[in-house]
């Protein structure tokens, strides 16, 4: 009892701390019966049931972060209550790591200023716009949580030389590797690493060595080792992806760049570069009188920082403020991008290979809140006069208003601000499911035919795939593709299901003439359900309504349920193609009306179905001896040179089709020779593949790590004991 006393007095701040986050977790509870979705991210709902596509599409690299929320689902923790894990995972994860960051580095430093300033780098305006906005529901950025103790043990490591450091620095990157699911946060990472590495060579901290260069490379190699398990998988997409940005083959790179660029003073205020965030956007009517305090306010975390430069009198301070202050410097002169003075320096940095991914704000500003952090710290420990330093500390700790008094989604979620209320607001990304979403789930879901369910009609043509549900308040990557086991083909991603083409579009546009070229295009790709949306913009129902009825009357389509929100329809099997299919002749087929029209009918008379096991949503194996096979095999999926084809014989041995070719305007298509020969044809997409090989080079990495830690912790502990004996 004696001992519990004299710890709760040792870290009463760190306690309080805890208390405080616990605070905030509370008076942001949301509520019940809804969920969280809205914007380009995709948000996982009911984790029991949509984790294991979501494990599929992403390629395992989000497995550390769902599983947990995968548990809670099971445990019949609601989608509600859920949200407050995400917010308490990042809040508690950012104190812990910035708590232990600074026991690693500065082990004698008091609880106050430890404590004080990990609640700064958990509740700053930074992770109050993860919350406020969309980013904080997903694991996007879990990196942040990690940064700390990884920067702490690798500092360790380069002030000690110790291997052991090195190797907890491996093992931590392992377990924070959910938050690199974006490759271009390891390629930033990399780059802070970098930069830490120079400056402790350049002033000495670490001297060159055989010894040391043998240590780093082993780093190196542990930490590419134990990042196999999503490298792997990333690595054929990277560098088509590097180079269409750079390229500008996606997107208008020059546009981006400018666009996610951030002024200097908004960075030194530690606020964001768009306005729509607290404190610019100022959420509280009743204290709209004190906006321009709080902008004010934020500025005095880097006005407390400038005056640590002439209160780091400790060489070892002294050091460690310069190192993060170059840092903090160089990222300052990336975030600002291609505004001035620094745009002539930006658009050469940016046009380097590989640095067109670090386009995003994120990408390079998800740092800024610990360098931040470090220089308090440090002027915190070295100042003298602390009474005074800490009631400015207090006041920027209140800067994240919205934390502290709520609520992050309703009222002060950055889409609710025309009216303060979640429940009036056009938009939310507080949103209620209707209910008859989910009830349609018996009649899709129990249905084994491997198929698609298709989306009409599009609601939003701006190219970025997102959809548009007025009557309940959603915008953003069509949330109920999870409720579903089917793949769902969204209208409003279109010309992402058949490259080119915006068939959903043109089933708007067009002029009513026979509408069933909709139902071949869909039916072609595999669609057996059609989910047409009443709940969509006016204009769009009102154009396609009728059109979908028609068709319902001439049994091209067969409604199954209809209701306020939506119809569901199911297609004839007359326009209906298996996932999986041989077809004897490639027939040339292109992304428009016309084409659908005079070709649908030779590619279906000409298509028979393949008899074939899934392995899982990404591996799907053929059975071609004894079968009824064709020239071709066709998989109803968007050509991707990514999907591969191997034959394999009776001796089991393996074989790639290399004729793969682009099948029906949009699927991908192999030219099978030789079928005598053939026991089966497996069909793998490559990433997976590699996933599986990473993730076995990862395990015993990992393994390796954890046995010599181990090993390392018993000789330690059993030495103290000696010791003190």
């Amino acid at each position: 009892m004696i001992k519990l006393i004299s710890f709760f007095k040792k870290n009463k701040y760190f306690i309080l701390g805890l208390a405080v986050l616990v605070w905030v977790i509370f008076v942001n509870l949301f509520p019940e019966g809804y969920v969280f979705g809205g914007g380009d991210t995709n948000q996982l709902v009911e984790a029991k049931n949509s984790l294991f596509s979501f494990f599929w599409d992403t390629q395992g690299r989000t497995g550390f972060f769902y599983v947990f929320f995968y548990f809670l689902s099971l445990a019949g923790v609601s989608d509600s209550i859920q949200l407050s894990f995400y917010l308490g995972y990042l809040i508690f994860g950012s104190y812990l790591s910035f708590w232990l960051f600074s026991k690693l580095i500065f082990p004698k430093s008091e609880d106050l200023p430890r404590s004080a300033v990990s609640l700064f780098y958990a509740l700053n305006l930074y992770t109050l716009s993860f919350f406020t906005g969309n980013w904080g529901y997903s694991y996007f950025p879990s990196l942040y949580v990690f940064i700390p103790v990884l920067i702490g043990l690798f500092v360790k490591f380069l002030n000690s030389q110790k291997i052991s450091y090195g190797f907890w620095f491996c093992l931590v990157l392992f377990l924070g590797s959910s938050g690199f699911g974006n490759p271009a946060f390891a390629l930033s990472f990399a780059l802070l690493l970098f930069l830490l590495t120079c400056i402790f060579l350049y002033i000495k901290k670490a001297t060159i060595s055989k010894l040391f260069l043998g240590k780093i490379f082993l780093i190196i190699v542990f930490s590419f080792l134990v990042s196999a398990s999503w490298i792997f998988p990333l690595a054929p997409q990277m560098k088509s992806g590097v180079e269409g940005l750079a390229s500008s083959n996606v997107i208008d790179f020059e546009t981006i760049i400018r666009s996610t660029s951030n002024p200097i003073s908004y960075i030194f205020g530690g606020m964001q570069f768009n306005d729509n965030n607290f404190p610019f956007n100022f959420y509280y009517r009743n204290l709209k009188s004190f906006q321009n305090l709080f902008i004010l306010l934020a500025f005095i975390p880097v006005g407390l920082v400038f005056f640590g430069l002439v209160s780091a009198q400790k060489e070892k301070n002294r050091f460690l403020f310069f190192s993060f202050l170059i840092i903090f410097l160089i990222f300052v002169m990336l975030i600002v991008k291609v505004r001035p003075p620094f745009e002539i320096s930006n658009y050469l940095i940016y046009h380097i290979w590989g640095f067109s991914t670090l386009r995003g704000y994120d990408k390079t500003a998800i740092y800024i809140p610990f360098i931040m952090s470090c220089l308090l710290l440090i002027t915190l420990i070295n100042i003298k006069h602390k009474k005074l330093v800490y009631i400015f500390l207090i006041l920027a700790l209140m800067v994240p208003l919205p934390f502290f008094i709520g609520k992050l989604q309703q009222t002060a979620g950055y889409r609710v601000n025309s009216e303060k209320d979640y429940k009036k607001a056009k938009m939310s990304f507080l949103i209620k499911i209707p209910d008859e979403y989910y009830s349609i789930r018996k009649k899709v879901n129990f249905n084994d035919k491997k198929s698609k369910i298709a989306t009409l009609p599009a609601t939003y043509g701006d190219g970025s795939g997102v959809s548009y549900f007025p009557k309940w308040e959603f915008y953003g990557v069509d949330i109920t593709r999870n409720l579903y086991n089917k793949k769902l083909l969204d209208a409003n991603g279109a010309q992402y299901n058949f490259p080119g083409w915006g068939y959903a579009e043109d089933f708007n546009d067009i002029a009513p003439n026979d509408e069933s070229w909709i139902i071949k295009t869909l039916g072609m790709m595999n669609s057996q359900y059609i989910i047409y949306h009443k709940d969509a913009l006016e204009d769009s129902v009102k154009k396609t309504l009728f059109k979908m009825r028609a068709l319902a009357d001439r049994g091209i389509i067969k409604n199954l349920e209809e209701n306020e929100y939506f119809i569901l329809y199911e297609i004839s099997s007359e326009y209906f193609l298996p996932y999986l299919s041989w077809q004897n002749e490639n027939i040339d087929l292109h992304g428009n009306v016309i084409s659908i029209e005079r070709n649908f009918d030779k590619i279906k008379s000409n298509s028979f179905g393949a008899d074939f096991r899934e392995i899982n949503p990404k591996k799907f194996v053929i059975d071609v001896k004894d079968h009824k096979i064709g020239k071709n095999i066709i998989l109803a999926e968007t050509y991707n040179p990514l999907w591969k084809a191997y034959t394999i014989d009776s001796d089991g041995k393996e074989k790639e089709i290399v004729n793969h070719f682009k099948a029906r305007g949009y699927a991908n298509g192999w030219s099978v020779e030789n079928p005598d020969d053939i026991s089966q044809i497996v069909i793998e997409y490559y990433p997976i593949r590699l996933m599986w090989k990473g993730m076995i080079i990862s395990g015993l990495a990992v393994l390796f790590l954890i046995i010599y830690l181990s090993r390392h912790l018993y000789v330690f502990f059993k030495k103290r004991k000696i010791m003190y004996n």
